[in-house]
């Protein structure tokens, strides 16, 4: 199973499919897969050893917290701690946006002073995949820290290296040509504070 490419139809995806990632996510594995902006490297946002790979096979400098993909506002508040005032900002943004607030529940590793950078998913794929997940997901772009996204996830060897062992399954739906990921908003001060656009 590791290293295997399953080609995906985004309207029609197979359930077996979904349900062999989700056995993976939950066993510690790391996944590529596609979201709303670039493709994502993923794991369980719960889980500090799958989230070590994440570190060592991108080279991230450590501190740095990733995003985090929830189910919806019941999983969401399972994981973070937000206000009616700041949950109307998330309902009414309408463009891929990560939210930063306060965290909970979460591995150290997933965080960054106490908080995290989270997102609602509204990808068909990851929507499909948390019927069979019941806990948050990891979803940085899949490159090395400081380089542009994988267009083309078939050829995470060529970009990850030895690394590469490391990713148990990529989810292919197409070349993403996308270059930007999703925009984040920080929650945590009196007002929004955009961190990118």
């Amino acid at each position: 199973m590791r290293g295997q490419v399953f080609k995906v139809n985004i309207r029609r995806p197979e359930r077996d499919i979904i349900q062999k990632t989700a056995r993976i996510i939950k066993k510690g594995g790391l996944v590529i897969f596609p979201t709303e902006t670039v493709y994502g490297l993923g794991c369980d946002a719960t889980n500090p050893l799958a989230i070590l790979k994440i570190y060592k096979i991108k080279g991230r400098p450590a501190g740095k917290a990733f995003p985090i993909l929830v189910k919806d506002f019941k999983m969401l508040s399972e994981y973070a701690i937000f206000n009616k005032e700041q949950k109307n900002i998330m309902v009414h943004v309408k463009t891929p946006t990560n939210f930063v607030l306060k965290a909970k529940n979460l591995s150290p590793l997933a965080m960054q002073n106490r908080t995290a950078a989270f997102r609602i998913s509204m990808h068909p794929w990851i929507k499909r995949l948390f019927r069979y997940l019941d806990k948050p997901l990891i979803a940085t772009s899949a490159n090395l820290s400081g380089q542009k996204p994988l267009s083309d996830p078939r050829k995470y060897h060529e970009v990850f290296g030895e690394k590469a062992e490391l990713i148990e399954a990529v989810i292919f739906y197409g070349i993403n040509r996308k270059k930007k990921g999703s925009r984040v908003i920080d929650l945590t001060h009196e007002k929004p504070v955009i961190l990118r656009k």
